[in-house]
């Protein structure tokens, strides 16, 4: 009996792996979805913009950022996210703030949903 040895089962297996890190795909396009949870208590008013400390999200390498439109908070919109440090896309990134606009007079508590981050892989070209 003759085995033919082939890579194909360790692609499947590299396959099935990249799918279980992905949470959403529109045609060919996937991507991941990750939420934006404060990591502090926030008094505001109406019309406040505050920067809130949020629970860590590994951005990875090559990926852009975007935030979903829908509004995750009653209270308002998070409008930005990022890390003390910018660094490139080209590396891995750690965003552990937020920038959140008061649509209306509150308060965000810790562990409260404030929004979602869309992450997309991209292939840089230069």
């Amino acid at each position: 009996m003759v085995r033919i040895v082939t890579r194909l089962g360790t692609i499947r297996k590299e396959l099935e792996d990249k799918e279980a890190d992905i949470d959403f795909k529109i045609g060919t396009i996937v991507g991941k979805l990750r939420a934006i949870v404060a990591d502090e208590d926030v008094d505001f008013k109406a019309n406040d913009v505050k920067p809130i400390k949020i629970q860590e999200i590994k951005v990875p390498a090559n990926h852009i950022c975007l935030l979903y439109a829908y509004a995750e908070n009653r209270y308002g919109h998070t409008i930005a996210v990022g890390e003390e440090t910018p660094l490139p896309i080209s590396m891995d990134r750690t965003v552990d703030h937020a920038t959140f606009v008061a649509a209306l007079d509150g308060e965000i508590k810790k562990n409260d949903l404030i929004g979602v981050l869309t992450l997309l892989p991209t292939e840089l070209m230069r």
